[in-house]
Parts: structure tokens; sequence; C-alpha cells
């Protein structure tokens, strides 16, 4: 790995924060701190000539050309479409997925239910305790939320299709109901969790969203609400050093066995 140029890409503090951990382990580092593909990234990636890419969690906007880099480069990705990923590997390089790790996800998920917290006071001025959130989905951002919050003192239901999810949520002591086609949320707070465009809100609902899944969100197309706000990135938001520090740690586990 010694011989490795790396390019780190994207605008996420974690990006910036995660190529000074590896600058400070002796390795050869290059920023790109934009969340697209731009004539600058393409120049430098012509100049430097990168054999490990680290992609940010919501991918990048625009289609990386696969034919700019040396046969065998490795990519780290995020959220990478299936269109790019196809094209990357055709011209033999190697995509491995950080959100396949385990551990990676688990302590994201955490630092997303942490930062939650700090926007939610921002946004609402509402304190936790004695409030009810409804939180759609019990995955692990789902039971790291419901951890935190009821660690403040909220009241929670949570909504899940999953039987092992509602069963899950019951046995740790919360309300569950199942996320049905035609269900419906009390007036309050709802927190999205589930990566898909499943909700239909009409303009008058009051029921106030926080989305902490990823693009697009979970409103239905064409749906829109004064009511709703989409939170990403929150572990680099709000934790830039220690979600710098989970996503290095990850990487250059992944790396073992590539070199």
């Amino acid at each position: 790995m010694s011989e490795a140029r790396w390019l780190l890409i994207g605008s996420d503090l974690r990006i910036e924060e995660c190529a000074r951990l590896f600058k400070e382990k002796g390795l050869d580092v290059a920023v790109h701190l934009k969340d697209e593909v731009t004539d600058e990234l393409t120049n430098k990636i012509a100049t430097i000539h990168p054999t490990h890419i680290v992609l940010p969690i919501q991918g990048v906007k625009g289609m990386l050309d696969s034919k700019l880099f040396s046969k065998g480069t490795v990519f780290f990705t995020g959220i990478i479409p299936e269109i790019q990923k196809t094209a990357l590997e055709f011209e033999g390089h190697f995509v491995s997925s950080y959100l396949s790790d385990e551990r990676f996800v688990w302590n994201n998920a955490l630092l997303t239910a942490e930062g939650f917290v700090k926007e939610f006071y921002l946004e609402t001025k509402t304190p936790i305790a004695s409030t009810h959130f409804q939180i759609a989905g019990f995955g692990r951002v789902g039971r790291m939320l419901a951890h935190v919050l009821s660690a403040s003192g909220a009241k929670l239901t949570v909504f899940a299709r999953s039987e092992a999810q509602l069963g899950e949520a019951e046995a740790l002591g919360f309300e569950v109901k199942n996320l049905s086609p035609d269900v419906e949320f009390k007036p309050g707070f709802l927190i999205n969790t589930i990566p898909s465009q499943w909700l239909a809100i009409q303009p008058e609902d009051t029921l106030r969203v926080l989305d902490l899944a990823s693009k697009p969100g979970c409103l239905k197309p064409g749906m829109s609400s004064a009511y709703y706000t989409l939170h990403l990135g929150l572990p680099g938001k709000h934790f830039p050093q220690r979600a710098a520090s989970y996503l290095a740690d990850t990487i250059l586990r992944m790396c073992r066995g590539k070199e």
C-alpha cells in the first residue's frame, strides 16, 4: 500500500478529515472536495493517476469515466448507481462498498442518531423528554435512534413491515404498528429511516416528517410538504473527526488482501 496514490472525493467534512488521517499514516493523498464530476476532477485524475479512490456515502453527481483510470484501480464507495459500478468493473477496476461493513454501518448509525438529536433541537426548539416520536423502519438507524431517544425520555411508536423488526422493537419495550399501505400517523413527529419513496402526504397535512434516509427521501414522487425535511450526512456534519476515523479504519481494513 506504500505505493498507492489515494484520491478522496466529496464535500462531506469527514472526507477532508479522513484525508488528514491517511496523511498521518504516511499515505500519498489528494482530495476533491466536491460531490460532482467536474473538469477539475477529471484533470486531477489525469495528473495524479490515483490507484485508490474513496467516494462519498451519497455518491457523486455525474459519471466517472472508467477509462481514465489504470486497470485495477480500487474504488471504495457508498451509494453508487449500478450503471457506474458496472462500467468500472467492465474496465477491470475493483469496486467495494464500505456500507457492506457491519462495524462501519452500526457506528455510522449511532452518529446519525446523535446528530439527529442536535438537528431536532435546532429545528423545532422542542425537548425530547415526554415527546412522542413515530419511527418508520427499525433497521440499524431506526434501532440506534430508538435507543438514543428513549434514553432521553421520549415516547416511541415503531412502524415496520418486517415481522422480525416489529418483534425486536416490541421485545425492547416499544409500541409497534404494522407499516401497511393505509397506515395513519398521529399528529406530531414522524422520523423516516426507510430508503425508499413510500410516503404519500397531502400539502395540508401538518405531520412533521424528519427524513434520515438517503436521497431522494421517503415522499412519493410529486408529493411535497412544508413540514418535511431531509437530513443527510449528519455524522460528517456534526462529528467529522469521529465519522472520519470510522471511515478511515474501515477502508484500511478493506484494503488488507487487495494490495
